[in-house]
């Protein structure tokens, strides 16, 4: 095998879709995704910087908050350092455990199977 084909086997390797779930989980997402938004913003517990899954909030806004926050410590001749991760799959190995100890202490109380 050439380099450029190992290259692109890799590449592809990559990608995975965008949703994992089965219908009826996308269905039960939907059924929660609005009360639990609004309860979310009711209370203002999402941060500023919480671009994903926003109305309103893209990711250019992201990228121009980024660039925004890096030219203003520049502007005041700071030194800027960047480290991007991506740590794969992180949402798909989340423990359900503390995530439902996380919600209920903001005030989402669930009757969970898990």
């Amino acid at each position: 095998m050439t380099s450029r084909l190992i290259f692109l086997i890799l590449l592809v390797k990559n990608y995975r879709p965008l949703s994992l779930l089965n219908v009826l989980e996308k269905i039960l997402e939907k059924l929660m995704y609005c009360p639990v938004y609004t309860y979310l913003c009711d209370k203002q517990l999402l941060s500023d910087h919480q671009f994903g899954f926003r109305k309103n909030h893209s990711t250019s806004l992201a990228l121009i908050d980024v660039i925004d926050e890096i030219y203003q410590h520049l502007d005041g001749h700071d030194k800027v350092l960047s480290i991007y991760l991506d740590p794969q799959k992180a949402f798909d190995t989340i423990d359900h455990y503390i995530l439902l100890q996380k919600l209920y202490c903001i005030g989402i109380r669930l009757i969970s199977c898990l």
